[in-house]
């Protein structure tokens, strides 16, 4: 709660500098409209989110998420299509939106749950809070920096608009990726913890290997069969000749589940202060690689420096100790690695393929799977069944 009073004043001033001239009218209600939600509701709509998805309970949040997103589209129709109040009609729609949800949320937190702050502010429990959530800061921005770098080092490089716009259209469908990764995460997550807690390393690694057995997959299909479904999604004939970028963009994400295996024990063990030399390295890392080989090889480079440095995010952490300390789990980084980068280049050698080459090579990739699957099982059970033989002895 301390924290949004910041929060908003950072977000007040920004909003104040950068507002076009032509809102300055409305500046001030602007400013309330975006900081008074957060205010009030900040710290509330992220305790009811977060405790519905520790006990797997999506339901209140997808209904109450539904109730608001149609509100939204309601206001927003009838402040801007009939009270013609152009931009302010969304400003408006937005804040009563906003508000109705953080109310929404309210109520459990305060009522059911019984969760009231307690103002008693003690130096030693503030000191280490901001220990275990400061290191997060540049763990965020690094991420912002891998997203959003590339197509900003193409603008100052005066890469021309039309590989801008082919580059944008490959980075948007691996972020639709990256959304169907995070939502999985969202719902296995609270499992991936409480294996934690409760020391089920065996579980833990067994639903690790599913996630990424299963994202891998989609990512190796998606990047095959690249000719055969994006002339559905779109119509122009020179933005389909993405193929290659296509394919290197999709694999990047495929590294996603193995990162997740990785920075949950990081976070539930709080030794949050590694994160910074994983992803904001990460980031860096990939505005440099994109400075030095963009201005030579095109927008080729910066998909290739983004397969790169997210490779570097997902199987960085498992070298620090910070990791190895606490970890029990066998979730072999380096064999997937090779595993993708493998995949990858069957992708990008076969993309142009027929369609009974593709076929061979699609089932060729489940057989393998699957076998790599049921042997990684059957490995469990008779390493589960040796450990219990040896407590037994």
């Amino acid at each position: 709660m301390l924290w949004s009073v910041v929060f908003i004043a950072l977000l007040g001033l920004i909003i104040y500098y950068t507002l076009p001239n032509e809102a300055r009218p409305y500046r001030w209600v602007i400013i309330a409209a975006k900081t008074i939600p957060l205010l009030l509701f900040g710290a509330s709509d992220m305790l009811a989110g977060t405790y519905y998805r520790l006990n797997h309970n999506a339901w209140p949040i997808a209904s109450r998420s539904l109730l608001a997103g149609f509100a939204g589209v309601a206001l927003s129709y009838y402040f801007i299509a009939h009270l013609r109040l152009g931009y302010m009609g969304w400003i408006w729609s937005e804040f009563i939106t906003s508000m109705f949800n953080g109310l929404l949320f309210l109520f459990p937190v305060l009522f059911q749950w019984k969760i009231i702050p307690i103002f008693n502010f003690k130096r030693r429990l503030i000191k280490k809070a901001l220990k275990v959530s400061l290191p997060v800061v540049p763990h965020s921005y690094g991420s912002y920096l891998l997203n959003s770098s590339d197509r900003a080092v193409m603008e100052r490089l005066n890469v021309s608009t039309q590989s801008i716009g082919l580059y944008s259209l490959a980075y948007n469908f691996g972020a639709y990726i990256n959304t169907i990764a995070n939502a999985m995460n969202q719902a296995i997550g609270p499992n991936l913890i409480e294996l934690i807690k409760k020391g089920r390393w065996k579980e833990y690694e067994k639903l690790i290997f599913g996630f990424q057995t299963f994202v891998v997959f989609i990512c190796f299909t998606l990047a095959l069969w690249i000719p055969q479904w994006l002339p559905f999604l779109v119509r122009n004939k020179e933005l389909l000749q993405i193929n290659y970028l296509l394919a290197i963009i999709i694999m990047s994400y495929s590294f996603k589940p193995i990162y997740i295996g990785c920075n949950q024990v990081v976070f539930y063990f709080e030794k949050t202060s590694v994160l910074w030399r994983i992803t904001f390295i990460a980031g860096i890392a990939n505005v440099v690689l994109n400075l030095i080989f963009i201005p030579i090889f095109g927008i080729t480079a910066a998909a290739v420096n983004t397969f790169v440095s997210l490779a570097y995010m997902a199987f960085a952490g498992f070298s620090f100790n910070h990791f190895k300390a606490y970890n029990k789990a066998r979730l072999y980084p380096m064999p997937w690695l090779l595993f993708v980068i493998f995949f990858l280049g069957v992708a990008l050698f076969f993309v142009s393929s027929n369609l009974l080459t593709k076929m061979l090579i699609q089932l060729f990739f489940i057989t393998l799977l699957i076998t790599g699957f049921l042997g990684f099982s059957k490995y469990q059970k008779k390493s589960k069944t040796q450990k219990i033989a040896l407590e037994s002895a």
